[in-house]
């Protein structure tokens, strides 16, 4: 299946538990394992190493989405 921008955006909105306007470390974990994705400490953790690129400690929509493109790919 492909899955759109609007896809990735909609999944942002309804993981964004707290309506931040991020997706923090405890959104990420929670959004990977009802997904049945592992949910190590240590795959969040990369998954932040490597999109967060403003390094805040938070995935906006921007980041949140291309990390999804990438996940889905």
């Amino acid at each position: 299946m492909k899955y759109t921008r609007a896809d990735f955006e909609a999944l942002f909105n309804c993981s964004d538990l707290d309506h931040t306007k991020y997706i923090e470390y405890t959104e990420l974990y929670s959004f990977l394992k009802k997904r049945g994705m592992s949910t190590s400490l240590e795959v969040v953790r990369d998954y932040f190493q490597k999109f967060d690129r403003d390094c805040n400690g938070k995935l906006d929509k921007d980041e949140w989405c291309k990390m999804l493109e990438q996940i889905f790919k």
